[in-house]
């Protein structure tokens, strides 16, 4: 289940638990990790009901070749957290958690990260890692998904693929929602699974594979080291946004989909350099302005701005996704 757990009373508390222990336990996660993993929840969702009094929760196992992971968000539109910096001091807590605060949060999390501020309220994300034997890579990856509301299985999808010399991003959007999307963009994953290719040939496969299927749109880039070179190939309506020092470049799609006509879609090239974030996204979520990215939130992890624009920008009328890529080495604060 891939849905937006709403945080609004104290019960919000106990059920936050237990969905996490579920998926815990279904990957395997240790016992004494479990019970880590519980205090982590107690005090994220008890802090949003202290200062923001309603907010919502997303939990989601990631899986990639070499990696394994249980991944949380917490977010809401309050007044943030004041004096963040003590706030992470154990015993400064919400009322009735465990009183250990954030601090128990970043230090028993695999990963932590944190945006708040008065205007935007506060977004947290953290995970619990089983299995890490990543490729090295220049690159930091990462997306999340949601479902439509009225659903319980995810229609939209995405794949990544590294190796040293390559990485390729895919995401996709079965049409409509529910079980019937969700099996035609796991088509679309399964399919790229299996041809590795750059974008413009690969989407020819997939559409020439795939022909007279429910359908699916897509789009993928392929990023290649250590030139930096971003390959692209994009059908239908994935948004594909590269946001470096030189300003945002949004690239192109062209009309059709998965399971009509065989096509390779738009193409395009581009050089990206380090510090250059890419983002792509289903139209589950809003176009993308700058008043999304709010300052210092592209400063933030990859995770924690998948985060943050899955919250802010979804339309909630349909499935959404979004991966963000962000190249390693540099720091343009």
């Amino acid at each position: 289940m891939k849905r937006w757990i709403e945080i609004d009373d104290r019960s919000a508390v106990a059920a936050m638990r237990r969905l996490a222990r579920r998926y815990a336990t279904q990957i395997k996660l240790p016992d004494r990790r479990q019970e880590e993993l519980a205090i982590v929840v107690t005090e994220a969702t008890t802090n949003i009901l202290r200062y923001a009094e309603r907010g919502r929760a997303l939990i989601e196992v990631v899986s990639h070749p070499g990696v394994e992971k249980l991944v949380l968000l917490f977010t809401d539109n309050g007044p943030g957290i004041p004096e963040i910096d003590r706030m992470f001091e154990d015993g400064q807590s919400s009322t009735d958690s465990a009183g250990l605060g954030l601090g128990a949060i970043r230090r028993l999390s695999d990963s932590f990260d944190i945006f708040t501020s008065a205007e935007d309220g506060t977004t947290i994300v953290c995970s619990f890692t089983v299995r890490s034997t990543p490729v090295t890579t220049s690159l930091e990856v990462e997306g999340l998904r949601v479902c439509h509301p009225a659903e319980t299985v995810c229609g939209d999808n995405w794949l990544l693929r590294q190796t040293r010399r390559a990485t390729d991003i895919l995401v996709c959007d079965g049409l409509g929602h529910g079980p019937r999307a969700a099996e035609a963009s796991a088509q679309v994953v399964a399919a790229a699974q299996e041809f590795s290719a750059d974008p413009g040939r690969t989407m020819e496969h997939l559409t020439a594979s795939l022909l007279g299927t429910r359908g699916a749109v897509a789009s993928m880039v392929r990023i290649e080291e250590p030139e930096m070179t971003l390959s692209y190939a994009g059908l239908g309506n994935i948004t594909t946004i590269c946001i470096g020092a030189h300003g945002t470049r949004r690239l192109a799609m062209r009309d059709g989909r998965i399971g009509g006509a065989p096509t390779r879609g738009f193409e395009e090239e581009m050089h990206l350099v380090p510090g250059d974030l890419v983002i792509l996204h289903s139209d589950g979520l809003k176009t993308l302005r700058d008043s999304h990215l709010r300052p210092g939130l592209l400063h933030r992890s990859p995770l924690l701005i998948a985060g943050f624009l899955l919250d802010r920008a979804f339309r909630g009328r349909d499935d959404a996704c979004i991966v963000v890529a962000r190249i390693k080495g540099s720091d343009r604060e």
